[in-house]
């Protein structure tokens, strides 16, 4: 077994050790404080020194080891360390590998920018003689070992602002040096660009505390920092301070070393230690697993990816569920930042990202999946077991026929589904979901319905519940919680339009008769998510109809008759129309505040067709508008506004019912008025 030495410290000596301790080899890791040593992974076949060794204390521990490679993964600036580790290793005859840090990508960012706002000087004196002739804050973003050294610029006490790491030592050393403890921020790095900002916006605060005087629009914060490469945050500094607008003083860059990056180290020691596995690799794989409901709900191609992988991406509680499996880890369900993420760390070959149930089922799968087209990863998918699933088949009901709606993160009408489906199940987003829907189907007259409840699904906690709507109206769930519904009064949605003119309650209110409605309907094309506007809606006739065509859509019904406003709620109940707005008003005003629609049935306009077919057609060149008229006058409306707008020739049908009225044994044709039908 190859024996291997590793000096860290560093982002990358911790991602070495991560690989290595994954190979059939006995690793030892060097690094010069106790806190380096806790931020490693711990392994078996590892060990650790957690203490500063000089060249002769370097000599004779890699003599007494009998180490077969030293891998030299320190700081880019530790140019001392660095050359200490070269020549023991000279001296020892044992095989010396430098670990290079990727300045590429910080080189991309500076080269050819041009922008005054970022200054280069070539060493740490060329710095403080720079801040020498400026008078505002100085954000000192190089660590501890440059702090003596910028504390001989004036002011320094008052102007200065360090990060160092989360250090006893290091933070006595500042206390030391005279810089107040208001001025310390003791954190562990690489820090990304919302960090900075944060920090770069309270030491604006602090000073403009401090000094109600000046302005810092007269004397900037400038940072100052090193070109540390990509993992050691240099990209996000400069962007964090792009976006906070305050200038950046940059001290040189690493001196040239000869070696290989973190990716490449990874092929090169595949190859010495002998192993062929997934870092020799092409293609990054991309492992989209589906964890069911709890671990011990992996299938065995999942359990198999997740051994096989080399970091393991998931929201907090998923990665909880695999911690068994020992490996690094990125915490995230933002899918442009895992994107990201895996495009910057090129060491990991295998990635596995985490999503609760069957990642074909309402998952952030598919958001990821658009987030990685294009870019250079093959994917590869694990289905898991969906809690719809496992609920159903506990309760003892096939799901082969159940309709499936959402109201998770979203808003869905419940009722409309309900209505016209014998088997519905709803996956739910908050706690009190079950009381307001329980309520919403007893005003809907759909008390009798049966209802079941799954909460918190294979947990130690699991509640499975049934009984009727009126059991429910006071109790509350987990909020992600099932709700399965059975209505044995379903009806199916029609494929004719044209409801009975007796289905609606009346009164004094006009109303588009059953015929007339029909004909609107159809002309109007309605699709699955149409957004309708019925404007002077009346008893609401077309816009609940309308609404039991499109349970997935949404209808406004706009009526500024307060007699119609209650027939068309009590309507709207009655024939169970939940993705029913009323509005009350006259347009165009009250259509401010509503989405843009993308059909509108204009039955009364109150004498403003213009204003309201200007305002639709503004917010939607696409509409499609049906108006109703029964006199010439609006009909010669119409076609000026047609010429004046520039609207498409409309389509004009004008149609005249009559219908059959028993008078003693006979039977009368008796006619309604004759109605134009405009389509645009």
């Amino acid at each position: 077994m190859k024996n291997i030495l590793l000096f860290a410290g560093t982002t990358e000596g911790r991602l070495l050790a991560e690989y290595l301790i994954h190979q059939p080899v006995s690793l030892h890791v060097c690094v010069a404080t106790e806190y380096g040593e806790k931020l490693l992974p711990s392994a078996p076949s590892m060990t650790v020194s957690s203490h500063r060794m000089d060249a002769h204390e370097m000599v004779d521990f890699i003599n007494g080891r009998h180490f077969d490679l030293v891998l030299d993964a320190t700081h880019p600036y530790a140019i001392e360390v660095s050359a200490n580790i070269s020549d023991a290793c000279k001296k020892t005859q044992v095989p010396y590998l430098r670990i290079l840090r990727d300045c590429q990508a910080s080189a991309d960012v500076l080269s050819g920018t041009g922008k005054p706002s970022e200054m280069f000087v070539d060493t740490t004196e060329q710095a403080i003689d720079f801040l020498n002739h400026q008078e505002g804050p100085v954000f000192l973003t190089t660590g501890s070992k440059t702090l003596p050294d910028f504390m001989q610029m004036t002011n320094a006490s008052e102007r200065l602002f360090v990060r160092i790491l989360p250090n006893a030592e290091m933070l006595s050393a500042c206390a030391a040096l005279g810089l107040p403890s208001s001025h310390i921020f003791c954190m562990q790095g690489p820090f990304d660009i919302s960090m900075n900002t944060a920090t770069i916006q309270h030491i604006c605060k602090r000073w403009e505390k401090d000094h109600p005087d000046s302005t810092l629009t007269e004397t900037p914060l400038y940072m100052v920092t090193k070109q540390s490469g990509r993992t050691g945050g240099f990209d996000e500094k400069l962007e964090a301070a792009a976006q906070a607008q305050i200038p950046v003083l940059i001290i040189g860059s690493p001196a040239r070393e000869k070696g290989l990056s973190l990716s490449e180290s990874y092929h090169w020691l595949s190859n010495w230690i002998g192993t062929d596995d997934n870092k020799a690799s092409t293609d990054q794989i991309v492992s989209l697993i589906g964890t069911g409901m709890s671990s011990d709900q992996l299938t065995l191609e999942a359990d198999r990816a997740l051994k096989n992988c080399d970091i393991i991406i998931g929201a907090k509680r998923m990665l909880e569920m695999a911690e068994h499996y020992h490996k690094p880890t990125f915490c995230s369900y933002n899918y442009p930042a895992i994107t990201d993420y895996m495009l910057s760390h090129p060491e990991y070959q295998h990635f596995a990202v985490l999503f609760s149930g069957d990642i074909g089922f309402y998952s952030g799968a598919a958001g990821l999946r658009r987030c990685l087209e294009g870019k250079p990863f093959k994917i590869e998918s694990f289905s898991g077991i969906s809690s719809p699933i496992h609920f159903l088949n506990t309760i003892g009901k096939t799901w082969s026929d159940v309709h499936l709606i959402s109201c998770h993160g979203q808003t869905a009408s419940i009722i409309s589904h309900i209505r016209c489906h014998t088997k519905t199940l709803v996956l739910l987003g908050k706690p009190e979901d079950v009381s307001n829907i329980s309520r919403k189907l007893m005003d809907y007259g759909l008390s009798n319905v049966r209802i079941y409840i799954g909460a918190d699904l294979k947990q130690p906690d699991e509640q499975i519940v049934s009984g009727n709507p009126a059991d429910f109206l006071h109790r509350t769930f987990s909020a992600l919680s099932l709700l399965y519904i059975e209505n044995p009064n379903a009806e199916p949605l029609p494929v004719t339009y044209g409801l009975p003119d007796d289905a609606f309650i009346r009164g004094k209110v006009p109303m588009t008769k059953s015929e007339i409605r029909s004909i609107v309907l159809s002309k109007l094309k309605l699709t699955k998510n149409a957004i309708l506007f019925d404007i002077g809606a009346g008893t609401g006739s077309i816009a609940i109809e309308a609404a039991r065509q499109i349970p997935d859509g949404r209808v406004y019904a706009i009526e500024r008759n307060p007699d119609g406003l209650d027939l068309i709620k009590e309507n709207s109940l009655k024939l169970q129309a939940d993705n029913l707005t009323i509005v009350s008003g006259t347009a165009p005003e009250c259509l401010d505040t509503l989405p843009a629609a993308t059909h509108t049935f204009i039955g009364g306009s109150a004498g403003h067709l213009k204003e309201i077919m200007q305002l639709l057609y503004s917010r939607n060149p696409e509409i499609r508008i049906v108006i109703t008229a029964i006199t010439l006058e609006t009909i010669s409306q119409i076609m000026t506004l047609q010429k004046e707008m520039s609207l498409p020739e409309p389509e004009i049908v004008q149609l005249q019912v009559s219908s059959a009225k028993k008078a003693g044994p006979y039977h009368l044709m008796q006619g309604q008025n004759p109605v134009y039908i405009v389509s645009f």
